[in-house]
């Protein structure tokens, strides 16, 4: 607030006509000033756009194991897409419990809560993460997924977690339970595919040579299967 008063102190010394009567000056220019100096402090510093959050609350018990975070409980440098704007390098934190991302501000030892609607999309650790509507057709729910292959079929990723706590005894125990799901999209169009027959189907076009793509190639897991199809996929696509 101080620094905005500063500022409407700066734009009404433009005028020298108001300059030696500030005191008494008109009160619809005060209010012309302040609004022209919080239009110059926005565009000063962009990053204050960030800071309208809510406090995150949320602690964690010491005796559950794990973290509620993507990748890290340290928050990582990455971009974000945030109410209109692009900003790079900022300390973010994608709690996949609540589906939330949180941004640590300058001099800020707890995160910050972003408001969820004005969150477009960010990436963290090579992952490119985009806000999605759910679909009519009810495949979808509304969130944040990786986008893991682009082109003419797209795979996203749902990666979530889950508190599991539970009594033993005098003992409280618990953990987070990691969830993944996949989805192919066409044309606007979700599929979830958890299973190889089911992404054939979802990319009947080339049924064929997507079988023996992955009957001729070793994948160690289930995302690293439908990673290569899609992928495949696509280059088959291409004119």
């Amino acid at each position: 607030m101080k620094n905005l008063l500063l500022l409407a102190a700066a734009v009404l010394a433009g005028s020298h006509a108001q300059a030696q009567t500030l005191a008494s000056a008109d009160t619809s220019l005060l209010a012309g000033a302040v609004r022209a100096a919080q239009q110059r402090y926005q565009a000063d510093a962009p990053e204050s756009r960030l800071l309208n959050g809510v406090a995150y609350g949320t602690s964690v018990p010491s005796y559950v194991r794990g973290r509620p975070f993507y990748l890290s409980s340290d928050p990582q440098l990455g971009t974000l897409d945030y109410d209109g704007r692009h900003f790079a390098g900022v300390p973010l934190l994608y709690e996949q419990v609540q589906d939330q991302v949180l941004l640590y501000g300058p001099a800020q030892a707890e995160p910050l809560q972003l408001v969820r609607q004005k969150v477009r999309a960010f990436e963290l650790g090579g992952h490119r993460f985009v806000r999605l509507p759910a679909d009519s057709a009810g495949v979808l729910a509304e969130g944040f997924y990786d986008l893991a292959v682009a082109g003419p079929a797209q795979l996203w990723v749902k990666r979530t977690k889950k508190l599991n706590a539970a009594t033993t005894g005098y003992d409280l125990k618990g953990d987070y339970e990691e969830k993944t799901r996949f989805f192919v999209e066409q044309r606007g169009h979700f599929f979830e595919v958890a299973t190889l027959k089911q992404a054939l189907a979802a990319l009947a076009a080339h049924k064929s040579e997507l079988q023996a793509y992955a009957r001729d190639n070793r994948f160690d897991s289930r995302e690293a299967l439908l990673t290569g199809l899609v992928q495949h996929y696509n280059a088959l696509a291409m004119p």
